[in-house]
């Protein structure tokens, strides 16, 4: 008898080489593995029939997890108090001193509201690109229960102001810090959450940081993640400091680049240093929603185009909650339609590609494609059930287009990871989710007032 049998979907979406959608559709799972995927009547034949859990999936389209390419936990509390306002005072005056100034609890529990949203939307793989205090995001994955890249924000140099906390490092102590994170958290939350190395920014780290980051990350066989030329001030800062070089020409001089890295943004690349990622099988993670928001350009640049003809896996990210205001990952993948206004164009990004990017592309940005972004035999059972019994899914003549165009994670009835029921019936199954919320609440408005940013939490209209 097997641990759990997900059988009669309406439509079974298996993201596999073939990207073969099923009728009928049955998943069967097996200590947190997938033993079999197909028709209903085939799976159960095989001997899969008998379950201690069945779920019947009438009504429902069965997906792979969403895997957030990009997503900062630490933060999440910002959310309301950095609106409006250009990335450097964002970063600055809102994000930096809130991630440096939370205690252990509140970083712990802004990253479960964080989490909470986003599982409860489809996400069940989130890639944090690193925090002052990762060990309570670690924390946080794991009572969730979701898959987490977590990482320690490197930094060795100022980003041309002041940096608040552990901001403020030593090339010694980042190197120190980053490994010593790497080697603690192997193996934690059960192999759900791998421990990375972080380059916070580009104009951030140091030539020596650089070429000590990514030997070490060669020998310990785990990833890299850097944000990287997300806006124009980006490249021109990187240049001032740097004796005029580009930030992609430093990070290949000092050994960087590699099939192990992750950039985020990369907006600004010339055309050769997307050719260099290419042959370099460096992977990418664009946030939409954080360029719209911030308004760097970087969608009418669309480098993002020019990376997916050279053969770059790009996933996407939300950036942070408080700038792209949801953690709704498959929100935020919509809204790359913007390059069929942008160009004159409405065959760009069609729904395949959206979905791709929130799996089979998005498990590969994060190195964790042996294991899931597909319904495959052998792979983890991270599992959506989509409700076809909203008026978002009406008509249903194809289910791509319903899903990549139109409907939110708001859908998403029942969360499967690792095997485990994490959401059914748009409910956390073993967490008080309400109240983890309103301890947030309470935790985020004590963090603003320490930190100095509530003075940011006034509306602009009237309050009688």
């Amino acid at each position: 008898m097997i641990d759990l049998l997900v059988r009669n979907a309406d439509w079974l979406i298996t993201m596999d080489r073939e990207r073969r959608m099923v009728r009928d559709g049955a998943v069967a799972v097996d200590g947190g593995e997938i033993k079999a995927v197909g028709p209903t009547a085939d799976v159960e034949a095989a001997g899969y029939g008998t379950a201690v859990r069945t779920i019947d999936a009438r009504g429902r389209l069965i997906t792979p997890g969403f895997i957030d390419n990009h997503q900062h936990l630490a933060p999440f509390f910002v959310r309301g108090l950095g609106d409006d306002v250009p990335l450097k005072v964002f970063l600055h005056d809102r994000c930096y001193p809130m991630e440096a100034g939370v205690t252990d609890e509140e970083a712990y529990l802004a990253a479960m509201c964080a989490l909470l949203e986003s599982v409860r939307h489809g996400t069940t793989t989130v890639c944090d690109p690193g925090s002052q205090n990762p060990e309570n995001s670690a924390r946080a994955a794991d009572e969730i229960g979701c898959r987490a890249v977590l990482a320690r924000s490197l930094t060795d140099m100022a980003g041309g102001r002041a940096m608040p906390g552990t901001f403020d490092s030593t090339t010694d102590d980042a190197i120190a810090d980053g490994l010593a994170f790497v080697e603690s958290h192997q193996g934690a939350a059960s192999g759900r959450v791998r421990p990375w190395f972080s380059l916070r920014t580009e104009r951030m780290v140091s030539d020596r940081l650089c070429r000590s980051i990514a030997e070490l990350a060669a020998e310990h066989g785990t990833g890299i993640v850097s944000h990287m030329i997300s806006n124009r001030d980006s490249v021109e800062h990187h240049q001032r400091v740097f004796d005029g070089e580009r930030p992609i020409a430093r990070y290949e001089r000092n050994g960087v680049l590699g099939a192990n890295v992750q950039l985020v943004h990369c907006h600004f690349l010339t055309d050769e240093e997307c050719d260099l990622l290419g042959e370099r099988d460096v992977k990418v993670s664009m946030c939409p929603t954080a360029s719209a928001v911030f308004g760097w350009g970087g969608l009418q640049r669309a480098t993002h185009l020019k990376l997916l003809e050279r053969g770059v896996t790009v996933g996407v990210g939300t950036d942070i909650g408080a700038c792209s205001h949801t953690t709704d990952i498959l929100r935020i993948a919509q809204y790359f339609r913007v390059y069929r206004d942008i160009f004159e164009d409405a065959s760009l990004m069609p729904a395949e590609t959206i979905l791709e990017h929130l799996t089979v592309d998005g498990a590969r940005s994060v190195l964790w494609d042996d294991e899931v972004g597909s319904l495959e035999v052998g792979k983890r059972a991270d599992i959506l059930l989509f409700d076809l019994d909203r008026p978002e899914w009406v008509p249903l003549h194809n289910p791509l287009s319903n899903l990549g165009h139109g409907v939110s994670g708001d859908s998403v009835d029942t969360v499967v990871i690792d095997g485990e029921v994490i959401v059914e019936g748009g409910e956390f199954v073993n967490l008080d989710a309400r109240a983890i919320m309103a301890r947030g609440r309470e935790a985020a408005a004590t963090a603003a007032e320490r930190t100095g940013l509530a003075q940011y939490a006034k509306p602009r209209w009237p309050v009688v």
